[in-house]
């Protein structure tokens, strides 16, 4: 018995990292609602989560219950459309101790973004304090147009904005028609990287790229070439930055910047869109571009998608095949894939089974683990994939085994736990197994882990 256990083991050694290649299986389980045009997901250790929404509102979520008061309420600035509300917002690193939250919204007269910071009630720790709005940076947008959504910290501990190009964006319409995303002139189409630490409201890196005196290149800018990176996260163990960015028509896009990057970064648009030429005549022939990792077919492409929303790096403890795997999906057809770059900057990329209306952003909670929200619906989903683990020794052909009440197949992935001592009987073929208990052959029986 013990000479099966062992050929099992050193196999699954020897096919470690076959395994590993392998795309987890996606599955959503619904654990709030309610919500109304939910934007964004932030959340705390404390375990609970916080959604923006348009109406001018963060919500607080625990335990699966939204919270009688809101955490934030600034519905007096804004009105519910499409162009206005709170469409982003991010902690601050140190918020136990300073009570800092930044958050992207549009007011009432629609023709800004504002960033701005609040600071935690002093009467009630719960909730943010309106009155204590620090205006930190606006950003005009006077035809109305793409302003992305996003603002969070890197692991450098600067405050990094994306901003949209202004334009309107109505398919069949000229994308950027005015240039903004390639003008260094402006703030429309970039990256902007600041320091909130260090003077008020802010300060300039001292390795931004564009702070040559008197050029009229704000020094705030960081990167350009962007059209509508509606969101975008940082890889929370190797701080690279992953951006999904909405294409004009054709072509949705997933950019990847490695950590501790220098800036000074070209995405391309709208010379390009996606890897396609689009107005390349605007980008001169030497123009070093940062094309992107991945794209698909838009709106009139295949009708793949029609607006990627970028999502997040798993690097949660309770999904170990999930780990390294960037998950992402899209708004208008509500498809999701996963992704995994390999350090060679090759990549997989797997279409997954699951399908929600309007995905309109992810969220990553203090452990790692994977959330999603859609847009009209107003419902909160935690991600997490096909896996049985065992409850308590026994046979694997008993579901009182496992904690779904099942028998695995050939489409799960399977954790023997510690201290369980699981007994085989007949062959079986799994997805993905992780032994941290026993495995114990009665015979000679076949394991196989399939792609």
């Amino acid at each position: 018995m013990k000479l099966y256990r062992f050929i099992v083991i050193l196999l699954l050694y020897f096919y470690h990292d076959y395994i590993k290649a392998q795309t987890p299986l996606l599955k959503v389980s619904e654990i709030a609602t309610g919500f109304f045009h939910p934007t964004d997901i932030a959340t705390l250790p404390d375990g609970r989560l916080f959604v923006s929404q348009l109406d001018g509102k963060i919500q607080v979520v625990q335990n699966g219950v939204i919270a009688p008061v809101p955490f934030l309420d600034i519905a007096a600035k804004v009105k519910d459309t499409e162009w206005s509300g709170i469409f982003g917002f991010c902690f601050h690193p140190n918020y136990a101790q300073n009570g800092y939250v930044y958050v992207h919204y549009i007011p009432k007269n629609l023709d800004v973004s504002v960033y701005a910071r609040f600071t935690r009630s002093a009467s009630n720790a719960t909730v943010l304090d309106p009155a204590s709005e620090q205006v930190i940076i606006t950003v005009p947008y006077p035809a109305n147009g793409h302003r992305s959504g996003h603002l969070g910290f890197g692991k450098d501990g600067y405050l990094y904005i994306t901003t949209g190009d202004g334009a309107d964006g109505a398919r069949g319409s000229v994308g950027d028609i005015n240039g903004n995303a390639q003008n260094l002139h402006n703030l429309f189409g970039k990256i902007l990287r600041i320091d909130v630490n260090h003077s008020s409201p802010y300060s300039i890196p001292v390795d931004n790229p564009y702070q040559t005196p008197n050029d009229n290149i704000p020094d705030e800018i960081w990167a350009r070439g962007l059209r509508n990176p509606w969101h975008w996260s940082f890889d929370r163990q190797t701080g690279d930055l992953w951006i999904g960015d909405n294409g004009q028509d054709d072509w949705e896009e997933v950019n990847f910047t490695p950590v501790n990057h220098q800036g000074g970064l070209n995405y391309g648009w709208r010379c390009y869109q996606g890897a396609h030429p689009y107005f390349s005549s605007e980008c001169a022939a030497n123009t070093p571009l940062q094309m992107p990792l991945l794209e698909y077919g838009g709106f009139s492409t295949n009708r793949i998608g029609g607006s990627v929303l970028g999502g997040f790096v798993y690097r949660g403890a309770s999904y170990p095949s999930l780990q390294g795997w960037y998950v992402y999906a899209d708004y208008q057809t509500g498809k999701f894939w996963t992704l995994k770059r390999n350090t060679d900057g090759s990549y997989q990329n797997f279409s997954q089974s699951i399908s929600l209306n309007n995905p309109v952003s992810f969220g990553e909670d203090s452990q790692g683990e994977l959330y999603v929200i859609t847009f009209y619906e107003g419902k909160l989903y935690q991600l997490s994939i096909n896996q049985i683990q065992s409850v308590n020794s026994g046979s694997w052909q008993s579901p009182s085994t496992w904690n779904c009440s099942c028998i695995p197949t050939v489409n799960d992935e399977v954790i023997i736990q510690q201290g369980h001592t699981i007994s085989l009987s007949q062959d079986i073929s799994v997805r993905y197994l992780q032994v941290k208990g026993s495995l114990h052959f009665n015979g000679n029986q076949v394991m196989t882990v399939v792609p």
